[in-house]
């Protein structure tokens, strides 16, 4: 399968951005959504940081980027108003960080994890396993 990237048009050039960038910058932004807790596959981890962003998938369509997410919520929250949060803070950050328009974000909640476990985890510097 050939790589996905986003291409534009500038006035001194082109301005190319691979897929994997645009995961990085989802990946980052649904990090700083409180209570959640994003997936990364191998090893039964939770996160998203580090080489794959296996929670983020990008779907590119010509002009627009379509955003899937897998996390876990931390038990509490509310899983509606994370989810809605992480669909916001995904599409102002690519779309202010890239340019690209974003079509759809859709969240795929995986996991609720009890708040004791996310202190264990912090404690032992992990994410949480799935």
């Amino acid at each position: 399968m050939a790589e996905q990237r986003w291409e534009t048009p500038q006035p001194l050039g082109r301005v190319v951005v691979r897929q994997e960038v645009l995961s990085a910058i989802a990946a980052r932004a649904v990090e700083g959504v409180e209570g959640v807790r994003p997936l990364r596959g191998g090893g039964g981890i939770i996160g998203i940081l580090g080489g794959g962003e296996e929670g983020v998938q990008i779907t590119l369509r010509g002009d627009v980027a379509d955003v899937a997410l897998r996390i876990a919520v931390v038990l509490g929250y509310s899983v509606h108003n994370i989810a809605q949060a992480a669909q916001r803070r995904v599409r102002e950050d690519l779309e202010a960080m890239v340019g690209i328009t974003v079509g759809r974000v859709d969240v795929h909640v995986r996991h609720v994890i009890p708040p004791e476990e996310i202190l264990m985890l912090d404690e032992r510097g992990d994410d949480a396993e799935g």
